[in-house]
C-alpha cells in the first residue's frame, strides 16, 4: 500500500507537472482569443467596403479635360538653340503665347447639367470636355468662377442626370471616415478613402477653411468630390502639398458650407457679393501685442483705412487691433477676411477693437465688396495711396501724366509720385514718376489694385514681390522687390 501510495503521488505529481506545461503552450492562444474579442468589442464605425458607396455616386463624377491659349508675361528663357545662334535669336523681351491642357475632376449637382469643379481646372480654358463613367462625352460651358475660393460652375447640354448633393461640412469630424473619387493622373473613376486630419486649414487664401484629409489625392483629382458615409459631398477636393507631386497623404477640401453658397450665388446671379469692412490689415505680433499691453497674440492690426469704407464710418481706426467680429474671436490676421465674407451686407455689425489697452465696442454697416475697378477709383479721388510695404505713393495714370512724359494714351498703370529714400526700389534705379503696368503677373490700373495685391502677397506670407515697371514702347522692366513688413 504504501509503494502503491508513492506511485499514486508520484503519478499525480507527473500529471500536474504535464497540465503545467499544457497550460503554458495554451496561454499565447487564450491571449490571441482574448485581444481578438477584445477588437472585435470596439466600434470604430467604419464600414466593411466601400463598395456599395462608390457604386452609388460614381455616376455623378465626371473627369474634365481642357485646353486653351495663356499668355507668357515673364521674360522669355533662351533655349539651347538660341546660345548656338547667338545674336540672332536672342529672346524676345515680349510677351508670347503658348497652348496648355489640363486635367481634372468635377461632379454633377444637378439632372440638368450643371457641374462643380475648381477654378484652378478651367482656368483660361477655350475648350472644356466632360467625359461620364459610362463614356459619354459632352462639351461643358463655363457659367461662372470664383478664383477667391478656386470654385467654378459648369453646364453640359443634357437631362436626367444623376446628381450629387451638398452634406454638411460642420459635421465633418476629425477622424470621420471620407471617400474621394476624380481622374488623378488621367486614370479616370479612381476611388480612395481615409479620414479627415483636421479642419480649418488656412494656406494663404482670404477665405481658406480647408478639410485636410489622408485619402489620397494626386493630381487631376482638383475639382472631384469628398464624400462622407452617406454619400454627401462634404468637399470639393483642391490641392495637396507634395514634395515629389504625389499623394503623401496631406490633400485638402474645401467644405461644402462654404463651396454650396458660393455655387448658389454663381448659378443665380453670375458673381459673388461679399460684405466689405475696408480695412488693411497686418498680423500682431507677439512684440505688438505686449507693446499695446494686449494679453496674448491675437487679432488683426489696421494698417489702413479705405477712404469712405464702413470701418471708417463706423468709428475704426489706424492702429486698432480688431479681437472680435460679430460676436467671434478674431484668432489672427487670417481669420478677419473670412468672418467679414461670411457676413450679411447692410448688417450692423459689432466690432470690438483693442484701443489705448483696453476694449472698444463700435457697430459698424457693413457694405458690398467693390471690384478692383471700384476700389480703385474709390482709393485715388486724385490723390497718391501709401504702399508702406514698398515705401511709394502711386495714383493712377493720367492723360495729364501721358502727356507731360509723352506716352501712349493707350498706356494703364499706377505711376510712382513719391518713393522713400530707404525704398528697397531706390536701389534698382527706380524713381518718381516711373511707371508700374503689372505686379505678382496681374495688370495694374489704379492703386486699388495695387492694395489688393500686396495685402494677398503678405496674407500668403510672402516676403517678395515681382513689380513690372513700364520702360518704353514694347520694353519692360523686371524687379523682385523685397518687401518691407515692419
Amino acid at each position: 500500500m504504501g509503494r502503491s501510495g508513492i506511485s499514486n503521488n508520484r503519478i499525480s505529481n507527473v500529471m500536474d507537472r504535464g497540465q503545467m506545461k499544457l497550460d503554458i503552450k495554451i496561454i499565447p492562444v487564450i491571449f490571441f482569443l482574448f485581444i481578438s474579442s477584445t477588437f472585435q468589442s470596439l466600434s470604430f464605425n467604419g464600414p466593411d467596403t466601400f463598395s456599395d458607396l462608390a457604386e452609388k455616386v460614381s455616376p455623378s463624377v465626371v473627369n474634365i479635360s481642357t485646353t486653351g491659349i495663356i499668355e507668357n508675361t515673364g521674360p522669355q528663357v533662351p533655349s539651347i538653340e538660341d546660345f548656338f545662334n547667338f545674336p540672332f535669336n536672342m529672346p524676345s523681351p515680349e510677351p508670347s503665347e503658348r497652348e496648355f491642357s489640363s486635367l481634372g475632376s468635377g461632379f454633377v449637382i444637378s439632372a440638368d447639367g450643371f457641374i462643380v469643379t475648381n477654378n484652378h481646372v478651367v482656368e483660361n480654358a477655350s475648350d472644356i470636355q466632360v467625359t461620364f463613367t459610362d463614356g459619354l462625352k459632352l462639351e461643358a460651358e463655363l457659367i461662372a468662377s470664383d478664383a477667391e475660393t478656386d470654385l467654378a460652375l459648369l453646364k453640359v447640354d443634357a437631362n436626367n442626370l444623376p446628381f450629387l448633393e451638398f452634406g454638411d461640412s460642420d459635421t465633418a469630424k476629425v477622424g470621420n471616415w471620407v471617400m474621394a473619387i476624380g481622374n488623378p493622373h488621367g486614370l479616370g473613376g479612381t476611388v480612395t478613402a481615409g479620414i479627415v486630419s483636421a479642419r480649418g486649414r488656412m494656406l494663404g487664401g482670404r477665405y481658406d477653411d480647408f478639410i485636410q484629409t489622408d485619402a489620397s489625392i494626386n493630381r487631376g483629382n482638383s475639382g472631384g468630390p469628398l464624400f462622407d458615409l452617406d454619400g454627401k459631398v462634404i468637399g470639393v477636393n483642391s490641392m495637396i502639398i507634395s514634395p515629389s507631386g504625389g499623394s503623401i497623404g496631406i490633400g485638402f477640401a474645401i467644405p461644402s458650407n462654404l463651396a454650396n453658397n458660393i455655387i448658389q450665388q454663381l448659378q443665380e446671379t453670375g458673381e459673388i457679393e461679399r460684405a466689405w469692412l475696408g480695412v488693411r490689415i497686418q498680423e500682431v505680433t507677439d512684440e505688438i501685442a505686449e507693446s499695446l499691453g494686449l494679453g496674448k497674440t491675437y487679432g488683426a492690426l489696421v494698417q489702413g483705412l479705405t477712404t469712405d469704407s464702413p470701418a471708417l464710418k463706423g468709428g475704426v481706426n489706424e492702429g486698432d487691433i480688431i479681437i472680435e467680429f460679430n460676436g467671434k474671436e478674431v484668432e489672427s490676421v487670417q481669420t478677419l477676411p473670412k468672418l467679414v465674407a461670411e457676413a450679411d451686407i447692410g448688417q450692423s455689425t459689432k466690432v470690438v477693437v483693442w484701443r489705448n489697452e483696453k476694449e472698444v465696442q463700435l457697430f459698424v454697416n457693413l457694405g458690398k465688396q467693390p471690384s478692383l475697378e471700384e476700389l480703385a477709383s474709390i482709393e485715388n479721388n486724385g490723390s497718391a495711396v501709401l504702399i508702406k510695404e514698398l515705401g511709394i505713393k502711386v495714383r493712377t495714370l493720367t492723360d495729364e501724366d501721358k502727356s507731360r512724359l509723352d506716352l501712349a494714351k493707350t498706356l494703364q498703370g499706377v505711376i510712382i509720385s513719391e518713393i522713400n529714400n530707404d525704398s528697397f526700389l531706390i536701389r534698382q534705379n527706380i524713381k518718381k514718376d516711373d511707371i508700374i503696368i503689372e505686379i505678382q503677373n496681374k495688370s495694374v490700373r489704379g492703386s486699388g489694385e495695387v492694395l489688393q495685391i500686396i495685402d494677398e502677397v503678405v496674407s500668403q506670407g510672402k516676403e517678395n514681390v515681382l513689380i513690372v515697371f513700364y520702360s518704353g514702347p514694347n520694353s519692360k522692366k523686371y524687379i523682385g522687390a523685397r518687401l518691407s513688413l515692419d
